[in-house]
């Protein structure tokens, strides 16, 4: 292959050993990426000086994976949700737990105000793992928490999207944001169940360290727990550490399922969750939040070095920062004068000073009645002048608090990559409490084009319940490179045989993965040449194998 033909579909995942996936990842164009064989072999990137003289480095998302409700097995299907105005909003399901017996329309002590939430799929068998591909022992996997199965799938496909091979014992970080522990809470109910897998299949602080072990991963390993701002503090550590060279590259991940009763009966006691269980951001209506389920999962590298390596980089972290609301009158209560201080400061680490270029921003947004006039307010004083288009994605999916916010960075990437603002539902009528023409906030009903006159640029916040803040900027890969990268045109490859290498880590798994192929070859408008490069070149080789000749219109 020439430096010509690009990795871009490193995000067709196909892992071949997962139970719960081997997906294809839709139509595989990474549309403001950048193709993956660097930018002349040069660096582009330079460090920039934060106000207490640290160094902040770009940072390349270079691969993405999730699960989400709704069906939502890959970031290409939560683009066509969101663009559809899809909303996953679904009775608690019965594999999870007996909701009815814990259901009271009024508040009471021990009762769930609500039925409802936002969960995965029921085909996505939260019992199950590969044991082929991972090194546990059935009777350990039985005992696992689901998170840390999840977790394990979703964080390989991740690294696949991000074009890494060559991975083991490689100095990679893993930054896992969670919340719930309703694993650990039935173990405590039974613990003679667990026998010796009492510490390593229950407790939160091995979700993280199980996903560095199994993928042999020699970087700093940490669970952190800032309850729903979990994993965006965890993308603003990896970020630090990669800046200060405590690791290559990282994995963050966020995990939110939901096992037991025990949280909806806690937050409906404190009065925040929706009684009919949806999220009604920026809208009058807006009664609380409904939790969600999801697994979501970035690669992430210094923009230098996945330029030199080769990576996919589906977007830019220009600034991340952290920060506490302080001494508010109730531990829960928002402070709007921290969420401007919080904002402003990754603004200053990115040495952004034009507030007023940023096309969208991706808020927290949890239709709490306290909450959502808190946040505004904040963006408001910082983005009044020239105003910016606002935006949530829990009345789609739901909060998934301590995945929320990288379900939440998901959005804002994909937003920047279709260069189009997807719309709100369930926003209207706007909640007059907040000052949407005085600060000139425009929540979207419908998908927008990138306004003409705003840089691609996103703004990320993520809030905890206890107080503990967090913002991303993301901005379009284009703008870290002379262009948007050279990749070869379609038409001169198309007609060409290409040699597509399948691998997996059984022969069922191949056989998936093979008719995987098939059918995603015969719906994608990809350059097979690109699909080529990166079965050949950016996947690790299993050992069970096949191969195949094919032109765009024809296997041979």
């Amino acid at each position: 292959m020439t430096s010509d033909i690009s990795p871009d579909s490193s995000q067709i995942n196909g892992n071949g050993g997962h139970s719960n996936g081997a997906n294809m990842n839709g139509n595989g164009v990474h549309s403001n990426g950048i193709n993956g064989h660097g930018i002349n072999g040069h660096a582009t990137t330079s460090h920039i000086e934060s106000k207490d003289g640290s160094k902040f480095p770009p940072v390349a998302i270079c691969g993405m994976a999730c699960r989400l409700p709704g069906g939502i097995s890959s970031p290409e299907q939560l683009w066509d949700y969101l663009i559809e105005g899809g909303d996953a909003r679904s009775p608690v399901p019965k594999s999870r737990f007996n909701i009815s017996a814990y259901h009271s329309p009024v508040k009471k002590p021990g009762a769930s105000i609500t039925e409802f939430g936002y969960f995965l799929d029921e085909n996505v068998d939260l019992g199950a793992l590969d044991t082929a591909f991972f090194s546990m022992p059935r009777s350990e996997v039985a005992r696992l928490d689901p998170q840390q199965r999840l977790l394990l799938e979703v964080a390989r496909e991740s690294v696949d999207d991000g074009g890494e091979v060559g991975w083991k014992g490689s100095n990679i970080g893993v930054y896992v944001g969670t919340f719930s522990q309703d694993w650990y809470d039935s173990f405590n109910r039974e613990p003679l169940k667990y026998g010796v897998y009492q510490a390593t299949a229950t407790h939160d602080f091995m979700v993280s360290e199980r996903l560095s072990h199994e993928m042999d991963l020699r970087g700093p390993s940490m669970t952190i727990r800032t309850a729903c701002s979990s994993a965006l503090v965890g993308l603003n550590e990896a970020c630090m550490a990669i800046g200060r060279g405590d690791c290559d590259s990282a994995i963050i991940g966020g995990t939110s399922i939901i096992m037991a009763p025990a949280l909806m009966t806690a937050m409906s006691e404190q009065g925040v969750l929706s009684p009919d269980g949806s999220c009604k951001t920026f809208s009058a209506g807006a009664n609380g939040y409904a939790r969600g389920e999801a697994i979501v999962s970035f690669y992430v590298k210094s923009l230098d070095a996945a330029i030199r390596d080769g990576n996919p980089i589906r977007s830019v972290i220009a600034g991340t920062s952290v920060n506490f609301d302080g001494k508010t009158p109730t531990l829960s209560m928002p402070n709007p004068i921290a969420q401007e201080a919080l904002i402003r400061r990754a603004y200053k680490v990115a040495g952004i000073s034009d507030f007023g270029k940023t096309g969208f921003f991706e808020c927290h947004g949890t239709g709490t009645t306290s909450g959502d006039v808190c946040e505004t307010s904040a963006i408001g004083a910082i983005f009044g002048q020239d105003g910016v288009h606002i935006g949530s994605i829990k009345p789609n999916l739901g909060h998934s608090e301590g995945a929320s916010g990288l379900t939440s960075l998901l959005k804002a990437v994909l937003a920047l990559e279709h260069r189009t603002i997807p719309p709100n539902i369930k926003s209207l009528p706007l909640n007059p409490k907040i000052p949407f023409e005085q600060s000139k906030l425009t929540v979207p009903n419908q998908p927008l084009s990138w306004p003409i006159d705003r840089e691609e640029r996103v703004s990320v916040n993520s809030f905890g319940v206890g107080g503990a803040n967090a913002h991303v900027i993301v901005e379009s890969a284009a703008k870290y490179t002379p262009s948007r990268g050279a990749v070869a045109p379609a038409a001169t490859t198309s007609n060409v045989p290409q040699l597509l290498l399948y691998s997996a880590n059984t022969a069922q798994s191949l056989k998936d993965m093979t008719q995987n192929y098939h059918q995603f070859l015969g719906r994608t408008s990809m350059d097979l040449a690109d699909i080529a490069y990166t079965l050949a070149n950016k996947r690790e080789h299993l050992p069970h194998r096949s191969l195949q000749w094919c032109k765009k219109t024809h296997s041979i």
